[in-house]
């Protein structure tokens, strides 16, 4: 349990389902501070690995490891200088680190302070551990849209559509559980689709339930993304600079195949009742081939929901256990 003079906002999510869009609305808000997305508390804070590093190496390791990760340089800051002032607070190194750098990062007269990896939706009995009061957004979009997304990003596009389709029911599932069960009141769903037809109504209603007040400025989030969007993630993130593409949905319905389409309708089905998403009316005639996909599909995903789910459990209740 660590504190903070500020109050925190995670937003997370499964890949592609628009983390980054909310996070720049959130982040042109004069009242909120947003760090870059470089997975700190997934990577380091869960694994400790940079307190194995410190014991084996000690104070050089950890700078060296630091300097060579390309997600921490998006930090903008000193290593040498944080890890010092990290071992000074004393206790577990990796989350002493990742506190230095919100100080760091909260600016004078800002009362929020704000985080997003999509990933750590499987992350968030981690976050209660850390930070019990904070506040926890998940968006959720339609499941059919997001594979379409995964598709052509250029960090996905490599992936087996049964992947990616599995990574949406499996962290769904673990982020509404474990929101609802470690963050409670704290933990809120917000629809991807609703948040981009009606940004006003859907920003007003968030920021009253996590206890902010809202300001006009989320409404031109186009400057506040420039400085949280790096080069490296413009090809899939540079819409998010604006003008707010409200159309942006059921492009699925030309982006994917019959057989993807069933295949995510029937894995998916949380998300669909959720989201409160059609399902698609076309009738399909697939050949045999295509029918003996889907059912290995949707056999693998199924049988290897609950294992990963208990694995995955396990290895965040450890962290917790090791940190707190």
């Amino acid at each position: 349990m660590h504190d903070i003079n500020a109050e925190q906002l995670f937003i997370v999510g499964v890949g592609r389902s628009g983390t980054t869009l909310l996070q720049s609305m959130f982040a042109a808000h004069p009242a909120v501070d947003y760090m870059p997305e470089t997975s700190f508390l997934r990577r380091y804070v869960a694994t400790r690995c940079l307190q194995r590093l410190y014991n084996t190496g000690g104070e050089d390791a950890v700078v060296t490891a630091l300097h060579n990760d390309e997600f921490f340089a998006r930090f903008r800051l000193d290593a040498s200088s944080l890890v010092r002032q990290a071992l000074e607070v004393g206790g577990a190194l990796d989350a002493a680190l990742y506190l230095q750098v919100v100080q760091v990062y909260l600016s004078e007269g800002r009362s929020w302070i704000g985080d997003k990896d999509p990933r750590l939706i499987e992350f968030l009995p981690l976050i209660a551990a850390l930070f019990p009061q904070s506040k926890v957004i998940n968006i959720i979009r339609d499941p059919r849209d997001i594979l379409n997304s995964k598709k052509r990003a250029a960090w996905s596009r490599s992936g087996h559509v049964w992947k990616h389709i599995f990574a949406n029911r499996v962290q769904l599932r673990m982020g509404r559980k474990c929101g609802k069960r470690f963050s409670g009141g704290n933990y809120h769903e917000v629809i991807y689709e609703e948040l981009i037809t009606s940004p006003q109504k859907v920003l007003l209603d968030l920021c009253q339930k996590v206890g902010l007040p809202f300001d006009e400025a989320m409404l031109s989030f186009g400057e506040a993304a420039k400085k949280l969007v790096f080069e490296s993630e413009l090809s899939w993130k540079k819409e998010t600079f604006g003008p707010l593409l409200q159309e942006n949905k059921e492009k699925w319905k030309d982006g994917l195949s019959p057989k993807e389409i069933l295949l995510t309708e029937s894995s998916c089905s949380e998300a669909m009742e959720i989201g409160k998403y059609c399902f698609d009316e076309r009738r399909y005639k697939l050949c045999l081939f295509d029918r003996l996909w889907m059912l290995a599909g949707a056999t693998v995903i199924k049988l290897a929901t609950l294992p990963y789910m208990i694995y995955r459990n396990i290895k965040v209740m450890k962290a917790c256990r090791r940190i707190c």
